[in-house]
């Protein structure tokens, strides 16, 4: 299955490795969301993740993705940091392996 960086967004904010828990939030969150669009694309995840098979793959692909996402979100954090012309590091983000 692919999914989108949105339809990723969306998954690393509400999911969890529990698919149905998943499912069954994503579908509360599309209730409470105003925007048709926003609604539309929400619940498109949860049918997406309600479909036959996927519960074989599920827990992997969401470990997976959470890393995928951290990473996306670190490297677009440094990328905002060079074009504010800003290179210096927080005392909580220095890695010390």
């Amino acid at each position: 299955m692919k999914m989108s960086i949105g339809e990723k967004k969306i998954l690393f904010v509400f999911g969890c490795p529990n698919r149905e828990a998943t499912v069954d939030r994503l579908y509360q969150v599309a209730d409470l969301i105003p925007d048709p669009a926003g609604r539309k694309a929400v619940e498109v995840l949860a049918d997406k993740l309600d479909s036959e098979g996927v519960e074989k793959w599920y827990r992997c692909f969401f470990y997976n993705m959470k890393l995928e996402m951290e990473a996306y979100y670190r490297h677009k954090a440094i990328l905002n940091r060079i074009v504010g012309g800003s290179m210096e590091v927080d005392n909580d983000e220095i890695d010390e392996d």
